[in-house]
């Protein structure tokens, strides 16, 4: 009976298309700068030497026409090699130095930073099909970056690199539409990944090597439903170790008629001791050989046991969508909280630490069973983001903020699917006082964390999900269809794992920053609601919009030659949905982290003709963990040492006393 469920199990197995090895990308090399010597001149001198606009060839068949200076080329111009390769930018006595263009006979061409003669910094890099944009070291791709393999652009990496090679943490999206997403060695899926294979509705969540699954690992077959409107069905997992992509040692099957084995696997079949527990729970134990079960041994007819339910799941961890569920009538509201809880089992995520409790009689120990398969990338980034501003002190744990809520929304481009993240805070609103409603220091435990990420989704998505559905007869309104797990997949797959844990913005970006201003935290939030606006009925909370913050350094006669209306402007604008669009940007409503964000870019700005030496100073307002973790950061990082000298001057000197004096 077990062996024909496992006829829908088979390990896929990894296209042409989807193979990760080093791939053609026509990467040319950038041709050498030589001693040259000059066999024409034609243009511009001073004093008997070349000196402005002009023309020389050089021996062997290279030529420069552009600025000279005091007889070196120096400025804009354009040379070409023999072979017919030309630079086009910035020089720096004979040398390209700055912004520049390559450009190769085959129509290859490199735009961007250009240190000493190569590719260095930052650039975008064509060849046919293939485009690179990133980071460059010593004209190897190095740092974070994004190729496309196809004109189509279905084809791409985007992540780490190291002298050309994937190395680190990245995302791998191949032809046929599957994709990975994990850490990378020579351009190998190696360390922790996660890989859909998005056409045989399969997923896999675990260590790789050398391309190809090996270590600890769940793999997941996704039963599809047979008809619209069908319940979802329970899927196929093995959680378990991996040997050359194959089913090898100790581990767990989960069958989808609800029979689970346990033991030891070899070559993708059941070996060795092993447990067999059916669904009406008589329980099996045995050796296995080549897939069968050879000494059976039948233990009693008892209920199988689920391991790892016990503790792991509490009420702290239930997730409360009532406010979403309002919005359904009541006989499609037990498909919604069904479809929400496949949709946890169903994707690259972790759940054994969460269970999802629900108001409609669902089966507990179905829901159980079905959360109990998978670990989470959610919890993962709950974590992540409560420890950003805190300090990295070992086995400490914290309660997320919604500021760090916030910047998770950033990160993810959340706020470009809705009017701005001030709305976010509407949505997920919990609590009747009007202060609390954006409050930064709001502490959000994990279940009110995912409860918010299911409430979002449901807001930003349902509206265009909705209008794919087809109307039902003459009826009025459209059937959810499972509309709440379609949004939130949607969250999930397109916004949050793309982009979370790639902090941006001016706080928490590098992380050291956050031991600098979090001394100013307090004092500014006082600040945000003494210039914050109450909004109009219904609602009752007070926001400001950009506006305001132009307004409010006009008053506070802060601007100068260096922090001018449109560097503050590009400040603001800098994490918007269309910079370029100046009017819109003005009129968001913002949140205390945009408007902190804003004061930290302007502070850096304003005093970024500030030189060292600078006196010692630590954080007057950190716990004694921090400020031992301050010393030690400013010891070694003397660019961090600059800034934090920057900001303090900004605001204990500039800031502050201006708004006292405003105040008087």
């Amino acid at each position: 009976m077990l062996q024909g469920n496992l006829n829908s199990a088979r390990f896929p197995k990894l296209s042409p298309q989807d193979s990760d090895g080093q791939q053609d990308d026509g990467l040319q090399d950038v041709p050498l700068f030589y001693v040259l010597t000059y066999q024409k001149y034609e243009g511009e001198t001073r004093e008997g030497v070349f000196h402005g606009r002009g023309t020389a060839k050089f021996k062997g068949g290279h030529s420069y026409t552009g600025a000279f200076s005091m007889g070196v080329m120096h400025g804009q111009g354009v040379f070409t090699w023999a072979d017919k390769v030309t630079y086009e930018g910035e020089f720096v006595r004979n040398m390209p130095m700055g912004q520049g263009k390559y450009a190769w006979p085959d129509g290859s061409t490199y735009e961007g930073d250009v240190w000493n003669g190569v590719r260095h910094g930052h650039g975008a890099y064509k060849s046919g099909n293939v485009m690179y944009k990133g980071q460059w070291n010593q004209s190897r791709r190095h740092g974070k970056g994004t190729v496309y393999y196809n004109q189509e652009e279905t084809s791409w990496y985007k992540g780490n690199w190291v002298m050309n090679e994937r190395v680190g943490w990245g995302v791998r999206c191949y032809p046929s539409g599957n994709i990975h997403f994990g850490e990378w060695k020579q351009n190998l899926r190696n360390g922790e990944g996660t890989m859909r294979w998005l056409n045989l509705g399969q997923l896999y969540v675990g260590n790789w090597h050398d391309g190809v699954q090996q270590g600890h690992g769940t793999h997941v077959w996704l039963m599809k439903r047979t008809e619209p409107g069908a319940e979802f069905r329970p899927s196929n997992q093995y959680t378990g170790d991996f040997f050359h992509g194959n089913r090898h040692g100790p581990g767990i099957f989960y069958y989808a008629g609800g029979a689970i084995y346990e033991g030891g696997w070899q070559d993708n079949k059941k070996h060795g001791k092993g447990k067999v527990t059916l669904k009406d729970g008589y329980v099996f134990e045995g050796q296995f050989l080549n897939d069968k079960m050879v000494s059976p041994f039948m233990i009693a007819n008892q209920a199988p046991v689920l391991h790892g339910m016990g503790e792991s799941l509490g009420p702290d961890m239930t997730v409360n969508i009532d406010c979403i569920l309002e919005k359904f009538p009541e006989k499609n509201r037990h498909v919604e909280h069904k479809q929400v809880c496949s949709h946890l089992a169903t994707t690259p995520l972790h759940c054994d630490l969460i269970v999802i409790s629900f108001l409609c009689c669902h089966s507990a120990v179905q829901v159980r069973f079905l959360l109990l398969r998978y670990k989470t990338e959610l919890r993962s980034i709950y974590r992540f983001y409560c420890r950003l501003g805190n300090p990295q002190i070992p086995g400490g744990a914290f309660l997320l903020s919604r500021m760090q809520l916030w910047r998770l929304f950033k990160d993810c481009y959340v706020h470009h699917r809705c009017a701005s993240i001030a709305k976010l805070d509407i949505y997920i609103r919990d609590n009747p006082d009007p202060a609390e409603v954006h409050s930064p220091f709001t502490p959000i435990m994990l279940s009110r964390f995912l409860s918010c990420l299911v409430i979002v989704a449901y807001h930003i998505y349902h509206k265009d999900l909705e209008e794919e559905r087809p109307s039902l007869g003459n009826k009025l309104t459209v059937t959810p269809n499972y509309i709440l797990a379609d949004c939130f997949s949607k969250l999930l797959l397109e916004d949050i794992f793309p982009n979370a844990k790639n902090v941006k913005g001016f706080l928490f970006k590098p992380p050291e920053r956050t031991i600098v201003a979090v001394d100013f935290l307090t004092k500014c939030w006082k600040l945000y609601q003494t210039y914050s606006k109450v909004n109009k009925p219904p609602r009752d909370d007070r926001t400001m919009t950009n506006r305001h913050i132009l307004w409010i350094f006009q008053d506070l006669n802060l601007y100068d030659t260096d922090l001018t209306i449109s560097r503050v402007i590009e400040i603001i604008s800098a994490e918007t949905l269309d910079p370029s669009n100046v009017s819109a940007c003005m009129e968001i409503e913002i949140v205390f982290l945009e408007f902190y964000e804003v004061l930290l870019g302007c502070g850096e700005v304003k005093c970024q003709q500030m030189t060292g030496p600078y006196p010692k100073i630590g954080p007057s307002r950190s716990s004694s963990a921090l400020a031992r973790q301050w010393q030690q950061t400013l010891a070694q990082d003397r660019e961090l040492d600059a800034w934090s000298h920057k900001i303090h001057h900004f605001f204990n000197r500039i800031f502050f006393p201006a708004v006292d004096l405003n105040f008087l």
